[in-house]
């Protein structure tokens, strides 16, 4: 067994560290990698993700770890954590203050932990399964109701939708939704999970991209689900008020038949 209430605190430490890293480098010129998806990196991206790593391999030298920057560390069985010290690299790197840094900590693989750290915006959202989502001491509720009218529904990429095989899905939201707008990455999944947006749809993700939102959303109230992707490896999530996600996913099911 853990103790899952140590192991927020230690990640609420690597999350700490990360955000200092992240703000010392925020608004300044910076040297980017491309790496092999095509997706921007930076050195801040890969000193935040090293950072992480030395605080959790201290605290649980067994337990994996995966990360977006560095790959699987480690063969854990029961217990490891996934990483992205920067989700929204290109907001980061463009001076837009919505990157989040993601350390989640799964039994086998479902996620048990998560931390949404909001660097820039020095916000944070924490949960543990079953005890709620929580930003400092407020618990995290999503919205109940949905209207297509009046909600908002957040998206990632319209380029990361074809590549995940839902482009028309894309196209019939951006019709039907009066309010359809581009908060990408973890950021729009914290707006669904503090209930100012309703639906978050973001598509392409990698593993360490949708677990702690998974969970976040979920302990929030929502509804959360995971389509199949055109690639095997990736995850398609639909996540936010279940009024709101039900009518996505017939959303989904118009664009099928």
């Amino acid at each position: 067994m853990i103790d899952l209430d140590l192991a927020l605190e230690v990640a609420g430490t690597a999350a700490d560290r990360a955000r200092e890293i992240i703000r010392g480098g925020f608004g300044h010129d910076l040297s980017v990698d491309t790496k092999s998806d095509d997706s921007p990196v930076t050195k801040i991206d890969r000193d935040a993700e090293q950072a992480i790593r030395s605080i959790l391999r201290e605290a649980y030298p067994t337990h994996g770890i995966n990360g977006e920057e560095f790959g699987v560390e480690g063969n854990g069985e029961e217990f490891s954590w996934l990483l992205d010290p920067i989700d929204g690299t290109v907001s980061f790197i463009n001076g837009l203050p919505f990157a989040a840094t993601l350390i989640a900590l799964c039994q086998g693989n479902k996620p048990v932990l998560g931390v949404l750290d909001l660097p820039i915006l020095e916000r944070r959202v924490t949960a543990i399964t079953g005890r709620g989502a929580w930003e400092g001491e407020r618990r995290l509720r999503v919205r109940q109701n949905f209207d297509p009218k009046q909600s908002i529904v957040c998206h990632g990429d319209f380029y990361a939708f074809e590549l995940a095989g839902y482009g028309e899905l894309y196209q019939r939201l951006a019709s039907q939704v009066k309010y359809f707008r581009s908060y990408t990455d973890a950021y729009g999944h914290y707006l669904v999970a503090s209930g100012a947006a309703a639906v978050m749809v973001d598509a392409d993700l990698a593993p360490w991209d949708a677990a702690v939102p998974s969970l976040i959303v979920a302990e929030a109230g929502g509804r959360v689900e995971r389509l199949p992707d055109r690639n095997p490896d990736r995850i398609t999530l639909v996540s936010g008020s279940p009024e709101g996600v039900s009518w996505v996913m017939d959303q989904l099911n118009l664009t099928r038949n």
